[in-house]
């Protein structure tokens, strides 16, 4: 504390008792007139002015450090309750049976059956590109696909089969080109829910279809 700021806590009378103030490490001290019976509550005047000063340094000093402490604290929390609740991601089995009714519109169909981790579930397969083979007695085929799982999560594939249409509908046939097998397989590319930015692959096994109806089972491995 300085001198003049010390001096300044007494009246121009009580100041009128001091006859001189030194530094002395860190310490300041005032020389009173002793022979003045007023001399004692001077200096305590004084000794409590700067105690007081002293007290709320002290406090500011303690609420500084608490307020550190508690923003540390909260940062820790936050980035280990982060950590805990984040769920890693691992592959997984997965199968299914599928139905699929062709749209009359040709765009694609509607499917049902079971899935593991899905339940029931439901969907729809849009059609992106249909290529005939040279003999026309069969095609590739691609297709965007949506699977609505029981609780209304979704997952997304993208799927490519090979097709062989059956004699009797084929090039040699009534050349309807609505019945045979098929093979091959689809691309987990994501979902939403538990599935959001899930991956994978499937493939197809036993697909056969006639009279608008498609069916197949498939295996494979999901990771979500």
């Amino acid at each position: 504390m300085k001198p003049l700021a010390c001096l300044s806590m007494l009246s121009p009378i009580h100041a009128s008792y001091v006859q001189a103030f030194f530094l002395k490490k860190n310490h300041f001290y005032l020389v009173f007139n002793l022979t003045n019976t007023k001399t004692k509550s001077m200096r305590t005047i004084c000794k409590n002015g700067m105690m007081s000063i002293l007290r709320l340094a002290l406090l500011t000093t303690i609420l500084m450090a608490v307020s550190c402490s508690t923003e540390s604290i909260s940062d820790y929390e936050t980035t280990d309750l982060t950590a805990t609740t984040a769920k890693a991601k691992k592959p997984r089995p997965i199968k299914n049976n599928y139905v699929g009714v062709d749209r009359a519109d040709g765009s694609g169909s509607d499917f049902s059956g079971n899935m593991s981790h899905v339940g029931k579930y439901t969907g729809q397969t849009l059609t992106t590109s249909f290529e005939f083979n040279a003999d026309f007695t069969g095609g590739i085929q691609t297709s965007d696909d949506t699977v609505v799982a029981a609780n209304g999560d979704l997952i997304y594939t993208k799927s490519e089969t090979v097709i062989t249409f059956s004699p009797e509908t084929g090039p040699g046939g009534d050349q309807t080109f609505s019945a045979g097998t098929y093979a091959g397989g689809f691309d987990i590319v994501g979902g939403t829910g538990r599935f959001e930015g899930a991956t994978g692959r499937m493939d197809l096994d036993n697909g056969v279809f006639g009279g608008g109806i498609a069916k197949h089972n498939a295996e494979g491995t999901i990771t979500y």
